[in-house]
């Protein structure tokens, strides 16, 4: 009878550790036809982020797109519909904080601001990959994104 209990135990363990939060598709009802980023530095001073922009047709009218997960950041999207093509963009800001001011006085050190925790994804990705979060008839699904191209640095006034 111990070891009835200790096979179950070790069955419903094994499939409850085989499941997964996160079920990234590899086919989707939609196509990607061009996946690009591009970094950019704003004239403001200590402004800089990324932009990626994914482009696509979708094979049914039942598809919408709501968030999209890209080097470690998180984007809410709004995508673009035209026909069956669509358009997703999403953008990334980061400010540079003013330095900080190290002294033996801690008086001087007044006003330093500590640094936030970065916000970590759901997904372990590759630079050049994003998941996309996309929304079927109530259904929700994950699609992973590779090689996506980098594109030159761009300077905005």
């Amino acid at each position: 009878m111990k070891t009835f209990a200790l096979l179950m135990t070790v069955v419903i363990s094994a499939c409850l550790l085989s499941c997964k939060s996160q079920n990234v598709a590899t086919s989707a009802p939609f196509e990607i036809s061009e996946k690009s980023y591009f970094q950019w530095i704003s004239g403001k001073q200590g402004t800089k982020g990324t932009t990626i922009r994914v482009e696509g047709r979708v094979k049914s009218l039942n598809v919408s797109f709501s968030k999209l997960y890209f080097q470690n950041h998180e984007y809410d999207v709004v995508p673009q519909f035209s026909d069956n093509v669509f358009v997703v963009e999403g953008t990334s800001s980061e400010f540079r904080n003013r330095e900080l001011i190290l002294s033996s006085d801690p008086a001087d050190e007044y006003g330093n601001q500590p640094s936030l925790p970065k916000k970590k994804i759901p997904f372990d990705l590759k630079d050049d990959e994003a998941v996309l979060l996309y929304t079927v008839n109530g259904l929700e699904g994950f699609y992973k994104i590779s090689d996506i191209v980098k594109l030159d640095q761009v300077y905005k006034p």
